[in-house]
């Protein structure tokens, strides 16, 4: 029976040679691995490329199979500085320890096409990286030093006990392959979900949902390819679970700068770059309509990876573009080709993006970029270069809810810990304790209800942050007392409450003070929330809701009202 011989041309696997005798097929293939061009090469019985074309070929088929040894230079292990805390072999498959993972191997990754998900999770990558030279004792000896430092365990112990978690994980990778889980090329992405959710326990089930998408993933021998495929596959989820798995694979790729490059494509300057790495990470950007891209092609791309990263379900793959666009904030590298008009243009134009009333989105990293953007943008350097900086940011940002954002993301940062700690909190005071009213902490040009909003923003940070609760009761009761004096001095709840208003009018107005984001419990929430407890109090007050509702409306207006009072934490 013939056999045929396979060779991978790039990404391409076609038959170059055809051997009569078993004998044969090693020294020949042997012979053609050695070609130039050629990385791989596998053999397989005449009779299954007749069944089966060659992308559609498993594992099983093949009578032998070689892959080249990428690492034909040598291959250092990345830098790291930070690693997750391993308490069990599981944790090297959180998205934080995957991440630390990408870091590590990163040369050894783009070098053979291949993510960390799709090698944790297949017994084969596992050992053919394990046979990688020394990079896996390298990196563990790396993990161990650093978990160390933070532990009663000794480096050498963290070490013994990394290994042992790298071969649990090996052994688990392993059973699950003996297992003869459903294979995607065999029948769909859909229907092979369907099939695994009939046999796995609710405990596996993401566990055996990776496996099966790294088996299929790993013949793509493009990051690019990679990406088009989990693109495809999530385009039509309407599964949570499903899209978690589909995340980390899609983060993965991500992780390789070449993807990033051809994503972005050809940009006016690095400012444009960073801005459109921020909108596609959070699914904002603008793109053509797919029906007039090219199917497959990078806009078509770019415009299905815009769609799938506004789910909320894509977090670590949003957080990969954050985190690359932080690293370009953070660097050197000019913003704009425009001159300093045009640098400073293209900063307000990403502080507008990654810093809202609620939040600078990338924490304490992000506010350290922003303020190392903002010394090159003034030429000042060391901590008085620091400090001008940030006397530069805050009035920039306009609003309070932006101003604390920005100062308690710096407040957690590492930059605060070694320098900055008691300068952010002398802002954060000045900002919301020494006004004496509303008017000193928004624009007096704001109508009312943004006033209260904002304000009541600040409050919600300052509760949730990690400043010292004594200072957190001091800020958010000053910031309550300034509610409540606005509410008393601009007379709000009388206009609201005004007697010739309808009364469906008044109450889901009065109603509406009392929602969580407008005003926060205590004082002035309360103020508003008598109002509307003494109306609750009669008799006939729903009748009186109602009185000048149209019939057919009556019902409803009743409902939302009700609907209301229960998300304000009002009983009826």
């Amino acid at each position: 029976m013939p056999f045929e011989i396979l060779a991978l041309h790039g990404d391409t696997w076609q038959i170059d040679a055809t051997v009569n005798k078993k004998s044969e097929i090693e020294e020949v293939a042997s012979q053609i691995l050695g070609e130039s061009g050629v990385s791989g090469v596998r053999v397989v019985h005449d009779s299954i490329l007749i069944e089966k074309s060659i992308n559609d070929l498993e594992e099983e088929d093949f009578v032998f199979e070689k892959i080249k040894d990428a690492v034909q230079e040598k291959i250092f292990v990345g830098e790291i500085d930070t690693a997750p805390k391993c308490e069990v072999a599981d944790d090297l498959l959180k998205p934080d320890a995957l991440t630390t993972l990408n870091r590590l191997f990163r040369k050894y990754l783009d070098k053979n096409n291949i993510t960390a998900m799709e090698v944790i999770h297949n017994g084969k990558e596992i050992k053919r990286l394990n046979d990688a030279d020394t990079l896996v004792p390298s990196a563990v000896g790396k993990v161990a030093k650093i978990q160390s430092e933070n532990s009663d365990a000794s480096s050498n112990e963290r070490r013994d006990i990394l290994f042992e978690f790298m071969q649990e994980i090996t052994n688990k990778a392993n059973q699950a392959e003996e297992r003869g889980l459903p294979a995607i090329k065999k029948t769909s992405f859909t229907e092979a979900i369907s099939e695994l959710k009939k046999t796995a326990s609710e405990g596996e089930l993401q566990y055996l949902l990776n496996v099966i998408i790294a088996k299929e993933l790993i013949d793509t021998r493009s990051y690019w390819g990679k990406l088009l495929q989990t693109i495809r596959w999530a385009s039509d989820l309407d599964d949570s679970g499903v899209e978690v798995a589909l995340d980390r694979f899609i983060a993965d790729v991500l992780a390789n700068n070449s993807v990033i490059q051809d994503l972005l494509g050809d940009q006016l300057d690095l400012g444009s770059a960073v801005i459109e790495m921020l909108d596609l990470g959070s699914g904002s950007l603008e793109t053509g309509e797919l029906d007039e891209l090219q199917e497959d092609g990078m806009e078509w791309t770019k415009a299905k990876l815009n769609q799938i990263m506004a789910r909320p379900s894509f977090k670590i793959s949003q957080l990969i573009l954050l985190e690359r666009a932080e690293q370009q904030i953070a660097g050197s590298g000019k913003l704009s080709k425009e001159g300093e008009t045009g640098e400073q243009e293209r900063f307000n134009a990403i502080l507008d993006r990654v810093i809202t009333k609620d939040e600078v989105l990338g924490g304490a990293q992000m506010a350290e970029a922003l303020t190392e953007r903002q010394t090159r943008l003034i030429n000042k350097g060391g901590l008085t270069g620091l400090k001008e900086a940030i006397n530069t940011l805050i009035p920039s940002l306009r609003s309070p809810a932006r101003k604390i954002a920005l100062l308690l993301s710096l407040a957690s940062s590492k930059m605060a810990e070694d320098k900055l700690e008691q300068f952010i909190q002398e802002h954060i005071e000045t900002l919301l304790i020494k006004p004496s009213s509303i008017s000193g902490i928004v624009s007096p040009d704001l109508p009312p209800n943004r006033k209260m909003e904002q304000i009541t923003s600040s409050f919600y940070q300052i509760e949730k942050s990690q400043l010292e609760q004594a200072l957190k009761d001091k800020i958010t009761a000053r910031l309550d007392d300034i509610l409540a004096s606005y509410l008393e001095e601009s007379k709000i709840i009388e206009k609201i409450d005004n007697p010739s208003r309808p009364m469906h009018l008044r109450a889901m107005m009065l109603v509406g003070m009392c929602q969580s984001e407008m005003l926060p419990r205590g004082k002035a929430s309360n103020i508003a929330r008598d109002v509307i407890t003494k109306h609750l109090k009669k008799p006939d007050f729903n009748t009186e809701l109602v009185a000048q509702v149209d019939e057919a409306e009556k019902d409803n207006v009743i409902a939302r009202f009700q609907s209301q009072l229960k998300r304000a934490g009002i009983s009826n």
